[in-house]
């Protein structure tokens, strides 16, 4: 038997979580006089398409039962708002959302398939959907410890898939993170689920429905994105910054920041740099490690778009797309570039060029050599531009502070010595 457990942050809105676990043992909730009536109607609703068998478990929100599809003889999960909320329209319509969100995505092998939505009598809705057994990424996190890292790049490229195809939807997740990503035992895939407080955005880009008032945060500080928890307009980037984080509990088993309380944890979104994942487990690629990093930078725009990031784990989790340790095979002509180091250099020495020019130009009013140390000025300047662009030239930044200052000092200490021994001469 599966049960079905909630993850609501205290004082948290309307915002429930579904997920599935294969736990045999454990006794199925009690009914109260209410959802026995609200059973009793969602048994007619569906009248003899399916066989309720026994609720799964409830949370804040939603009451779901382990269900009986009776043409296909498998096993579904039916989600039904509870009769307390069926009068609340805001709850009513984020669940609704949360259904035509999934429902738009049910053709993607890492996302949870809904297969109908209805109302009941009363106009209370309910969806059924694909029955996973198996395990949240959460649960597996508590019971085993991080994941190897070909397994957890796997999942991540399985998650970053389901979150570009949302994102092609006009449907930002917003609560990105393990007890929200489902995997499947019995097909040995993730599943990215729960859209309830999800946005869909119109072709405006506008969220719409707007269901969320100034001020309230969805979802567990843990797992938010600064402009989550600052109140500004969220837009798929805020997902990859969730996904960031998952990627970082996936493989160090634990997040990128030190924090304890619910105040530490949106100070760290807001202020601090994530740790190096390479401190916290040496074997993680460095591709890796570096795509994790971007996912987090403060600014949404320096982050990769969903797409781009499943392209770049597809390269990873290929057999052919990469090399030993899962590292991509990547040519150092098409890094360069990718870093614009080549773009940067050229108009560095092009600056240079036309400084060399013009200090020969007024060579007769200018000191003796000088036309020689503005070349040796400009040589070093092209070595520093090349060492800048290759740790800040791509978008977001490439952190790599200590050998990035080891080396502009020694061009710097290069650069002065030369200098020296020309004006000696």
């Amino acid at each position: 038997m599966q049960r079905i457990e909630k993850a609501l942050p205290s004082g948290a809105g309307p915002h429930y979580r579904v997920g599935l676990m294969d736990t045999s043992s454990s006794p199925s909730p009690t009914i109260d006089d209410g959802e026995r009536r609200a059973l009793d109607a969602l048994r007619e609703a569906l009248g003899s398409d399916f066989e309720i068998l026994r609720p799964l478990g409830r949370g804040a929100v939603a009451t779901v039962y382990l269900a009986k599809d009776r043409a296909l003889g498998i096993p579904v999960a039916v989600k039904v708002l509870r009769p307390g909320k069926a009068a609340d329209e805001t709850a009513r319509k984020r669940f609704e959302r949360e259904a035509r969100a999934a429902a738009s995505l049910s053709d993607h092998p890492n996302a949870v398939a809904v297969t109908r939505f209805g109302r009941l009598p009363n106009e209370t809705p309910y969806l059924v959907m694909q029955y996973v057994k198996g395990r949240t990424m959460e649960e597996r996190l508590k019971a085993e410890g991080r994941l190897p890292v070909p397994e957890a790049t796997t999942v991540l490229a399985e998650v970053a898939s389901a979150l570009a195809a949302a994102h092609e939807k006009g449907i930002i997740h917003r609560d990105v993170r393990p007890g929200n990503v489902m995997w499947d035992e019995e097909k040995r895939r993730a599943l990215l689920t729960d859209f309830g407080i999800a946005a869909v955005l119109d072709a405006d880009g506008s969220d719409s429905p707007r269901l969320t008032q100034t001020g309230e945060l969805l979802g567990d500080p843990r797992h938010s994105s600064p402009e989550q928890l600052t109140g500004v307009t969220v837009t798929e980037l805020s997902d990859m910054y969730g996904f960031g984080l998952l990627g970082y509990e996936l493989l160090a088993g634990r997040g990128p920041y030190e924090a304890r309380s619910a105040a530490d944890w949106i100070r760290a979104h807001l202020q601090q740099e994530p740790r190096d994942l390479r401190e916290l487990r040496p074997d993680v690629p460095e591709p890796l490690a570096d795509l994790l990093r971007r996912c987090l930078a403060k600014e949404p725009r320096h982050r990769p778009s969903a797409r781009d990031v499943a392209r770049a784990l597809a390269k990873q989790t290929s057999p052919a797309g990469g090399t030993q340790a899962g590292h991509p095979e990547e040519h150092d002509l098409t890094k360069l570039i990718k870093r614009r180091v080549p773009q940067i250099v050229l108009i560095v020495a092009g600056a240079g060029v036309g400084l060399i020019q013009l200090v020969g130009s007024l060579n007769d009013l200018l000191p003796p050599k000088s036309q020689l140390l503005t070349v040796i000025f400009v040589a070093a300047a092209v070595l520093a531009s090349a060492v800048i662009a290759w740790f800040h030239g791509e978008r977001g930044r490439q952190r790599a502070p200590i050998v990035e200052r080891v080396l502009l000092g020694l061009i710097g200490v290069a650069w002065l010595a030369v200098t020296i021994v020309a004006l000696v001469e």
